[in-house]
């Protein structure tokens, strides 16, 4: 079998993408699914189109992500009969002994945070490695051993960011991982097309839009956003609770290098901060009472719900929390809505584009 990559050629359908799969002789096909709208349209476009080679589901649990995810995932392929095989990365064990850890030791969320710190861009390769490629590749040697020719399907799409078309591993749509095959027949799909497709084949996703705007499958932290500690601690407590008991872990059993590295998105802001944010509520519900009973000009007063902790902070500082709080809300809420527009407006835009080609 060649290892010829595909680089930068003319633009290619999904169809003549996987027309050059099935010629370099793979015969099982395995989409890698997160839970949401890209690995969700390859993995329905593949099993209705090559139901023979389409042979189940890639899932990988890294350790760190939602419950929410897992969930919609296994019912997910459940409903439309998919097999799926959850890949789990602490079941990857080390074969060579390094600095990092003995013969049989698991790689895992928590084995790479006590080595290297909580994840940030720099070390995402490392990341993916750990927690998914390395799972992979073990699943993919056992189906060698089977008798099969195996490549995983991949939803990624040039066009999905400017960091990907940037990076030299995302300018490909057939690439290889030592001996282990990818391949992304979205390639060169825009974003309206995949809208479209969306739309039109009425598939969903991971809940986790809804509470904290991507997938759920991996909040290992490497692009994390300032305020997401604190939307996985009201949406997702048990995904913030790993990262606490990790955090916690970190003083004893972490590295020099995790040691440097000991908050999560690297936003120096650790569990114990967020807990301690007096408005934690007000980053999303700012005009929100906790008593409904209360008289509104006593809505910012939440001393009667912490009765037995006494303030360490002067008035003046108060103050100052108060301003920098008013304005974090008023920017989150700016944000927010931004982004609602821009979701309503593409969407609008895709469903109109539809309409007059059904008319057409």
């Amino acid at each position: 079998m060649s290892k010829e990559l595909v680089e930068d050629p003319i633009e290619r359908t999904p169809d003549e993408i996987m027309g050059e799969v099935m010629d370099k002789g793979f015969d099982s096909f395995y989409v890698g699914y997160s839970g949401g709208k890209d690995s969700g349209i390859v993995l329905d476009f593949i099993s209705k189109n090559y139901p023979k080679q389409f042979k189940g589901v890639l899932y990988c649990d890294t350790g760190i992500g939602t419950k929410a995810t897992m969930d919609f995932v296994k019912s997910w392929c459940k409903d439309h009969n998919y097999p799926l095989h959850i890949l789990v990365a602490t079941d990857v064990k080390r074969v060579r002994e390094s600095k990092y850890g003995e013969i049989g030791d698991s790689f895992g969320y928590e084995a790479m945070v006590l080595n290297f710190g909580f994840p940030g861009v720099a070390n995402h390769n490392i990341t993916m490695a750990q927690l998914k490629m390395y799972s992979i590749k073990k699943f993919c040697t056992a189906r060698k051993k089977a008798g099969e020719k195996p490549i995983v399907i991949s939803g990624v799409r040039r066009k999905e960011s400017t960091r990907r078309s940037r990076r030299k591993s995302y300018r490909t749509y057939i690439n290889a991982d030592g001996s282990t095959w990818f391949c992304c027949p979205l390639y060169f799909k825009s974003n309206d097309w995949v809208m479209k497709y969306w739309i039109t084949a009425n598939i969903k996703r991971s809940p986790c839009y809804n509470t904290i705007h991507i997938s759920g499958d991996c909040l290992c932290g490497c692009f994390a956003q300032e305020e997401e500690l604190g939307l996985l601690k009201m949406f997702h407590p048990e995904v913030y609770e790993e990262i606490k008991r990790i955090e916690k872990l970190i003083p004893t059993k972490g590295t020099d290098a995790a040691k440097k590295w000991c908050t999560w998105g690297n936003h120096n802001k650790t569990t114990l901060g967020v807990e301690a944010q007096d408005d934690i509520e007000g980053m999303v519900c700012t005009e929100c009472f906790h008593d409904q009973n209360q008289d509104e000009s006593k809505a910012s007063d939440t001393s009667y719900l912490r009765e037995d902790i006494k303030p360490t902070i002067t008035p003046k500082e108060s103050e100052s929390r108060r301003i920098k709080r008013e304005l974090i809300n008023k920017e989150f809420r700016e944000r927010e809505l931004e982004r609602k527009a821009g979701k309503k407006h593409q969407v609008g835009k895709v469903k109109k584009a539809f309409k007059e080609s059904q008319e057409s």
